[in-house]
């Protein structure tokens, strides 16, 4: 990895929603939503995302792409830092970074019919007019992405869920970028549409070397996706690894607790499941010390009183845990 080049690059980025109405001041009470995240994402890689709902993961997503605006921190994409834009400059540099959206119904305008849905961002960003050679392009793009061409005057109730899937990921290439957020593209989707799905987002990205960050509950198609994995609580990545390393020799009590969750596809073989135990803290009071004390089996005082900092337990391996590499 460490001949790769840097394409994205967030730190100590923060979003907090004030419960109040108006802007975040500090103090104000609010709900900590990403908490003071960093790291990299290199050219062609996937970074694979991981927690618990409510962790943050969507959220991060969102912030780094600008939807929302971040509180406090940097998001530095080609060496320029995104949090510094005007909108009229994002909306440029949103040619190169794209978003597929969880529910790919909701996010597909249905008075729309496909070659509109596929056509908008190129119209919008002059890429082409309309004519003879922008259909060429849109009917190319619909057969890479497992779509009949002659479905582009369909509309989005006419397709199956995998099909609108497909046509959410087919608008998110329509631009060529070269950095894409993906947030839980397949949770809805059957099991055999979901390897058809991350199968085509694969192909794509060998193809033109685009760099992912895939969001997602299911710690098995992270495993098979990803590159690198980062496990999410409460805001803040508590760990980060490559995914072999992660879940061969996770150093986080909480990402052990989510591996040994992984049911093994043996009825033959037993596995001892590793409980939480209690409830997630709440993101307006959270816990002193390490966020994750309350529920973890190994907390000692010092757990309750100081944040931990993040370590690199192993080369390219960093645990925010005070007695992270001694598990």
């Amino acid at each position: 990895m460490a001949e790769k080049n840097v394409i994205l690059e967030v730190k100590n980025l923060k979003k907090y929603f004030p419960l109040k109405k108006g802007k975040y001041r500090e103090g104000d009470p609010c709900v900590k939503a990403v908490d003071g995240i960093s790291f990299k994402l290199y050219e062609g890689e996937t970074l694979g995302l991981v927690g618990e709902s409510g962790c943050g993961k969507s959220t991060l997503g969102r912030t780094i792409i600008q939807l929302y605006e971040p509180t406090e921190g940097e998001v530095i994409f080609k060496g320029e830092d995104v949090t510094k834009k005007s909108r009229k400059e994002m909306r440029k540099l949103r040619e190169d970074m794209q978003f597929i959206f969880q529910d790919p119904y909701s996010s597909l305008n249905p008075r729309m019919n496909v070659f509109n849905t596929l056509a908008e961002p190129l119209l919008a960003h002059g890429i082409y007019k309309r004519g003879p050679e922008l259909e060429a392009y849109i009917k190319d793009l619909m057969d890479k992405c497992g779509l009949p061409s002659y479905y582009c005057y369909r509309y989005p109730h006419q397709f199956s869920g995998g099909q609108r899937q497909r046509i959410g990921i087919a608008r998110s290439l329509a631009l060529s970028p070269s950095f894409i957020i993906c947030d839980e593209p397949v949770s809805a989707l059957d099991v055999s549409i979901q390897s058809q799905i991350i199968n085509l987002m694969k192909d794509m990205q060998e193809e033109k070397n685009i760099s992912y960050i895939f969001i997602s509950h299911d710690l098995s198609v992270v495993k098979h996706i990803s590159d690198r994995v980062g496990v999410m609580y409460l805001g803040s990545m508590v760990e980060l690894a490559d995914k072999n390393e992660i879940y061969a020799n996770p150093q986080h009590p909480y990402t052990k607790a989510l591996i040994g969750a992984i049911p093994i596809p043996d009825p033959s073989k037993r596995k001892e499941m590793q409980v939480i135990q209690g409830e997630i803290p709440s993101n307006v009071n959270t816990p002193s010390g390490c966020k994750f004390h309350p529920r973890c089996p190994f907390a000692k005082d010092i757990c309750k009183q100081k944040v931990p900092e993040v370590k690199e337990v192993k080369p390219n391996h960093f645990v925010q845990c005070h007695f992270g590499g001694e598990f």
